[in-house]
This record gives structure tokens, sequence and C-alpha cells, in this order.
């Protein structure tokens, strides 16, 4: 990853956060499964409540926050949207996206923890990166079998 100042690595922590919960919705609104619909939901509000965490912290550097999401996640997003109108076990394609998409996530924030982060944010970083962690844990022991 190329050299980022403080500001710039709040900002790509921002995005990864909200195209995480672009993407975790995307997921909800196609698997068929209450569980992965309900936790879904859930680490989407999560990611949404991450970026507006660190919100503050960017803006008091001067920097702002595109609400799009990144061209990455679009695609992203696209694809479970296509693998989602796919016959068969959908449910199971869409959770392995979400564990592609989850450690993306992860290596995000390990990088940014790795490099610059203003000091008053490093502890948020930290606890947000446990928390994924968490999530990535659950993502990859859901049971994925017809409810």
């Amino acid at each position: 990853m190329a050299e980022r100042n403080e500001r710039e690595v709040l900002q790509h922590l921002i995005q990864v956060c909200k195209d995480g919960a672009h993407g975790f919705r995307t997921a909800a609104d196609h698997v068929t499964a209450p569980s992965l619909k309900s936790l879904f939901t859930e680490l989407a509000n999560e990611r949404t409540g991450f970026a507006a965490a660190l919100l503050p912290h960017l803006q008091r550097m001067g920097g702002t926050s595109d609400d799009d999401g990144s061209s990455a996640a679009a695609l992203h997003r696209g694809w479970m949207n296509i693998k989602g109108l796919v016959p068969g076990n959908h449910d199971h394609a869409i959770v392995t996206e979400a564990k592609r998409g989850e450690q993306a996530a992860l290596n995000a924030y390990d990088e940014a923890l790795a490099g610059i982060l203003p000091p008053t944010v490093v502890t948020l970083v930290e606890t947000q990166r446990d928390a994924m962690h968490k999530a990535s844990e659950r993502i990859h022991t859901v049971d994925i079998g017809y409810e």
C-alpha cells in the first residue's frame, strides 16, 4: 500500500465501513435464511455506526467522506446480486462473498493500525477491528442450511 497520511487513512477506513454497510445490506436483501438476513442487517448497522464514530476524527483534520461507497465495493455488491439470481444454494455463495469482503475490511484495519493513525483514534480503530474479527468468526461459523 502506498504511504498515506493520517487523514487519508481515516478516509479509507470510513469508506471501508460504508462499503461494508452497503455490502451487508445487499447480502441481507438476497439471502433466504432468516438468520442470515438478521446477521447481515445487524452487521450493516454496526458498520454504519463505525463510520459515524470515525467521521468526527476525520472532520477535525479537515477531511470529508464520500457517501456513495467505492467502485470496488459496488462491483462486489453487483457480484452478490448476480449470485442471488443463480438457482441453487445462493445463500452459500453470498456468505462466501461476505467472508471475502470482511477479510478485505480486516486487512484495511490491520494496515491502518500498522501504519499511521492519529493517536486520538487508535483505541477506537482497535475496538472496531476487534468487533470485525468477531463478526468474521460469526460469518465463518454461520449455518447456511435451509431454515
